[in-house]
């Protein structure tokens, strides 16, 4: 028998210890919700299309308890990057959907798995085969289709009664519009679609039985049937003059929904920006002539794709498989206006009534699936450069495309060099001789900084140097440098003596520079090598800051004149422009240049007049909105500078009989230099790397002719083959061109001297 004692304290024990069985068993979760996976899925859906996504997604949580399915939105600007980038390091999705062209740089890298070990014939006889084909690569399936996008033809009621069924039809109809305006005055057209844009143009390029690649996978940008279709394209935008000549997808919609466009090409997702108000109807896209050939645009099979690093690889199918059975396509067709991949869902009532559907499902008949190779990804530019060329005139079809077949075909072998290099392995020396020299060069540059800058942070502490406190003042901005200057310049500079290829990168020394000087990846006679964009930088450089400087120093000049009321009124006036993020007044001046309903062009009377066809034109059109960004800085630079002149010397001069001209010259020029050549110089390294005005102003028109260095270095890196390790030489030789700018500038000017005084 236990004891009195001993079983009191038993009792005391069982109390806890019985509530903390009964908490446990409340906040434990059960047998289901203890295997419940969660899978990750990312996409880039809008409005209706996203809706109607997780719609379905919240479905399947609801019906299969052992999976949940966590949707993210990613913007699409930054999709592509974001998937790419996330993947490889663990801490991307499981799923995600993407359009197939993709497929084969991420199976060769590694990013998405295949899906032969999951997919079965039920699942993909689920499918048009139009949309299942292009997952398929190296004859492997790495996707699940979700819905096809194709480009077909929108046409305004209100203009015309019926669709045009061939090419003839089409041009007499859109002919009928030449002339006519509207009551405000503005011109109608009879046709519009981003003609310069080789997505929009495939249709009439595989109308005319062109192609750009042959069945041997070899390059063919100057085949027969593609020179027709330039010559076609040229006809009707330079000659008939059916089309406007300046045009963008923002463009497009505008006039359709003003009622100046009879008629369009455009894709499914048009559909969602055309106004409420507007009557149209969709059709196929016309045969080309008496040709009995139908107009192929290009058709993109999104789907969705599972990631090569899923923890949970099954669990993902599973939800991939469930999210496209017909049930949930139906869904995300009927409410998310999908044109969607089952075959099965275009026979249900619903989809039969919508007509647009129904016109998407019967052009996919007469659609070109995009080619999933890496190389695709290098035709897109020089074939949109090719087509400006023609419908400008700068060009003929013939030496477009011939300019596009090289340009290309240098990139092309370029890029399967590195193949080569990945067959043959990476070797643990030279790596760790990369690893050394990208550490070294970046202690290098860091010790030169330092040796460069100590003896004037000295001279700045002077005395308090000497005490502990003044590390402490100091090391947060010493910290902000190092994290934020140094540690990325030191892995650009260690990435610039690589060579990316499919997920994997190579060691290949200084290669990447001698290629940037010796100007190998260009054509022979190729203007837009490394030093055409850097007089080009240059010119843009010094033409900015000059008129930088002038108008604002003209500007602060008259602010300063105590007879000029509302001071305060112009000064809040005159800073917006450098208060209005650049990005926002870069897409505004885009606008106001615009050839046909531009501003700029309404008064200087010159309607119709393309500023992006020359590059004298489109370099003055970047130079006006930069100016209208940048003379605010020196301004307000300026104005404090003036400011703190005193007013005794002026007074001395009048006595002595100075001119306005002389006062000027002696006493407020000099007495500014201490304030403007600082300026100047932090100016010229902002204007040197002006990314956002060119890009999104000319965007580089005409074919690049107005790009400059920093530009040249994103292209390499996001356009023209993840040429990363290129693109990063390119940035260290900017760095190093203005760091010698710097130092050369601040020992003539000796702009920095009295700040360290």
């Amino acid at each position: 028998m236990p004891s009195e004692r001993h079983s009191h304290g038993l009792r005391r024990l069982a109390v806890p210890t019985w509530f903390g069985l009964v908490l446990l068993l409340t906040i434990a979760p059960g047998p289901a919700a203890a295997q419940r996976v969660e899978v990750a899925l990312w996409h880039s859906y809008r409005a209706q299309e996203r809706s109607a996504l997780e719609e379905t997604v919240r479905q399947l949580n609801t019906e299969l308890a052992g999976l949940r399915v966590k949707a993210t939105f990613v913007p699409y600007d930054a999709f592509l990057d974001k998937v790419t980038n996330a993947i490889p390091h663990g801490h991307g999705p499981d799923i995600f959907i993407a359009a197939h062209d993709r497929i084969g740089g991420w199976a060769d890298s590694g990013h998405i798995a295949p899906l032969d070990g999951y997919i079965s014939d039920d699942v993909t006889r689920r499918f048009f085969k139009k949309t299942i084909d292009p997952l398929t690569y190296r004859r492997k399936v790495y996707g699940l289709p979700t819905a096809f996008k194709s480009a077909a033809l929108f046409y305004n009621k209100a203009l015309m009664a019926n669709p045009p069924r061939d090419t003839d039809e089409m041009i007499a109809a859109a002919r009928g519009f030449v002339g006519k305006t509207q009551a405000e005055g503005q011109p109608i057209y009879g046709l519009v679609w981003q003609h310069s844009d080789l997505y929009f143009h495939a249709c009439w390029l595989y109308g005319f039985r062109g192609q750009l690649f042959d069945s041997a996978r070899n390059l063919t940008l100057d085949h027969p049937g593609n020179i027709e279709s330039f010559r076609f394209v040229h006809r009707l935008v330079s000659e008939l003059k059916l089309a406007p000549e300046d045009v963008t997808s923002i463009k497009v919609t505008s006039l359709f929904n003003s009622g100046r466009a009879a008629m369009v090409i455009n894709g499914p997702w048009f559909r969602g920006e055309i106004a409420p108000g507007v009557d149209y109807g969709v059709a196929l896209l016309p045969e080309i002539g008496a040709s009995g050939v139908r107009a192929q645009p290009f058709v993109g099979s999104e789907a969705f794709l599972l990631s090569a690093r899923s923890a949970h690889p099954e669990q993902a199918y599973a939800a991939m498989e469930w999210l496209t059975r017909d049930a949930a396509a139906e869904r995300r067709m009927v409410e998310g206006f999908q044109p969607v991949a089952n075959m099965r869902c275009y026979d249900a009532q619903q989809a039969r009534s919508d007509p647009v559907l129904m016109v998407f499902r019967e052009q996919l008949k007469h659609a070109v699936p995009m080619r999933n190779s890496p190389e695709m990804r290098m035709v897109w530019v020089p074939m949109n450069h090719a087509l400006v060329n023609t419908v400008t005139g700068r060009a003929t079809p013939e030496q477009a495309l011939a300019e596009a077949q090289l340009r290309t075909r240098i990139q092309i072998e370029e890029f399967r060099k590195g193949q080569a290099l990945k067959e043959a392995g990476s070797n643990e020396g030279e790596l760790a001789r990369a690893v050394g020299w990208g550490i070294g060069g970046g202690l290098l540059t860091l010790l030169g900084f330092i040796a460069v800058f100590w003896r004037r942070f000295k001279r700045m502490m002077g005395e308090a140097w000497q005490e502990k406190s003044a590390y402490a003042y100091i090391s947060p901005a010493m910290l902000a440098i190092l994290l934020l200057v140094f540690v990325p310049f030191v892995a650009g500079l260690g990435l610039s003596l690589f060579r990316y290829y499919q997920g994997e990168y190579f060691y290949v020394g200084g290669k990447n520079f001698v290629d940037i000087l010796a100007s190998r990846e260009y054509a022979i006679d190729d203007p837009f090598s490394f030093y055409y964009k850097l007089f080009i930088t240059i010119v843009w450089t010094g033409a900015n800051v000059v008129l930088h400087v002038a108008m604002g120093l003209g500007l602060a000049l008259l602010l300063k004149n105590p007879l000029l009321k509302l001071k305060g009124l112009y000064r809040v006036l005159l800073i917006i422009p450098w208060a209005i993020p650049n990005y926002i007044t870069a897409i505004i001046w885009r606008g106001m240049f615009d050839a046909d309903d531009g501003v700029i062009n309404h008064m200087l009377g010159i309607e119709g007049y393309s500023w992006w066809q020359s590059t004298p034109s489109a370099f003055v059109a970047n130079l006006i909105t930069n100016c209208w960004l940048g003379f605010p800085f020196m301004m307000v630079v300026a104005l404090g500078a003036l400011q703190s002149i005193p007013r005794d010397l002026y007074e001395a001069a009048d006595v002595d009989g100075a001119s306005r001209w002389g006062k000027f010259r002696h006493i407020t020029l000099p007495l500014l230099k201490p304030a403007l050549f600082p300026a100047i110089i932090l100016g010229t390294i902002w204007t040197f790397n002006m990314f956002n005005i060119i890009y999104l102003v000319s965007r580089g028109a005409p074919n690049g002719g107005t790009d400059i260095l920093v530009i040249e270095a994103f292209r390499w890196a996001f356009e023209r083959g993840d040429r990363y390790g290129y693109a990063a030489a390119y940035s260290t030789l900017i760095f190093v061109i203005l760091f010698l700018y710097t130092l050369m500038t601040n020992r003539i000017t000796r702009a920095t001297e009295g700040a360290f005084d």
